[in-house]
């Protein structure tokens, strides 16, 4: 089977949500026996100015296209991905397309270049657009027509989770969930002293709800040598912003802040956290239709989970058990992170039933040869 994957960008030089889920996609349909390419979006990477093509680390091939003119690159690549997909074509095995959910008419566009090149054609539905909140009006509009429209051009529909499952059920298309994935086979560090948190995440998320500065505000009463780890995306203004808040609440001594690490340090930091937070908020609709890729890199490192139990949460996982599931209220957040600072060995215990639950799910392997049978068989 020949599987092009079209979900990344910039991979493998990029570190994205995307970039990881398309990589452990590719690992492990890979590994399942499929011939895989990772193929870049039609908008091109920054700073590429021809078609690059090569073999990532981790051995997945992949082929970048150029961004030429910031908004009418995707014009010059059309041509670049049509004869990319004609080339990469096997005519004597079962040709796969899966697409990311890119701008709507590029959806189109490239669904259908798959098939009238002879393509089988799915997507990764991870993101309800609709409840995304927007002032752009013709963004509202795309937001529309994409979730109400886009699975009429498939062949398949790969949701990641049982939101986006029940409202992709009016295509009557064939359905696979593929949840947030991760490999389950690094080294752990257990030697290594536990004594911070970890949130990993968007600056901005911290600027408009500031639930987990709150909750750690109130931890360091009683515990000041605790720390907080923030690994954060973002511009340097809203990082300055963060700095501000933190120095508002008097907490800025007790919290790192990192972001652009390495993978090992970034996988070193989340191996040595007492806890890894994924504050999710029941009154959003986007954290109940998302499912967050960090989830899966979390219950990987055998550390538990302080969250809420929005979205993908209940299906997975169990409060005082596989993770610590709490009220969305800093009371609910520093009771959480209290009790694994109180309680080391129930700790642990928790870490390695969250470790379980993601080896069983989440685990890139066994999703790629579910992947691999589901489609043989369209």
């Amino acid at each position: 089977m020949n599987v092009v994957i079209m979900v990344s960008d910039g991979y493998p030089f990029k570190f994205t949500a995307n970039n990881s889920k398309g990589e452990f996609i590719a690992l492990g349909m890979k590994e399942a026996g499929c011939t895989v390419t990772m193929i870049d979006n039609m908008h091109g990477t920054k700073g590429i100015l021809s078609i690059q093509k090569g073999v990532s680390p981790h051995g997945i091939p992949y082929i970048i296209f150029p961004r030429i003119g910031k908004y009418t690159a995707f014009l010059r690549n059309i041509p670049y991905l049509w004869s990319t997909l004609k080339a990469l074509k096997q005519k004597k095995d079962k040709n796969h397309l899966i697409m990311g959910m890119m701008d709507y008419p590029l959806f189109i566009i490239v669904a259908f270049m798959g098939i009238i090149l002879g393509y089988k054609i799915s997507t990764l539905f991870h993101e309800w657009h609709i409840g995304i909140k927007h002032t752009n009006h013709f963004w509202k509009i795309e937001a529309y027509l994409k979730d109400k429209t886009f699975g009429y051009f498939l062949n398949a529909i790969f949701p990641i989770g049982h939101y986006l499952q029940q409202k992709a059920l009016k295509f009557q298309k064939p359905m696979l969930l593929v949840p947030v994935l991760a490999s389950f086979e690094r080294k752990i560090d257990n030697h290594t002293k536990k004594n911070h948190f970890t949130f990993c995440g968007h600056a901005t998320y911290l600027i408009r709800n500031q639930i987990v500065l709150d909750a750690f505000e109130k931890v360091i009463k009683t515990h000041p040598s605790i720390k907080l780890i923030l690994i954060l995306v973002g511009t340097e203004t809203q990082k300055g912003e963060i700095k501000k808040i933190l120095h508002n609440k008097n907490i800025a001594n007790s919290v790192d802040i990192k972001s652009k690490i390495p993978q090992d340090e970034l996988y070193s930091i989340y191996d040595s956290s007492l806890g890894l937070l994924i504050p999710l908020d029941p009154n959003s609709l986007q954290d109940k239709a998302r499912f967050s890729q960090k989830i899966a890199e979390y219950t990987a490192s055998h550390r538990p989970i302080i969250t809420s139990n929005v979205g993908e949460i209940p299906y997975y996982f169990k409060n005082n058990e596989s993770a610590i599931i709490v009220p969305f209220t800093p009371e609910g957040y520093a009771k959480g992170m209290l009790s694994l600072i109180e309680n080391i060995n129930n700790s642990e215990v928790i870490g390695e039933n969250g470790y379980k639950v993601g080896l069983h799910y989440f685990n890139y392997k066994k999703v790629g040869k579910q992947i691999k049978k589901f489609i043989s068989n369209l």
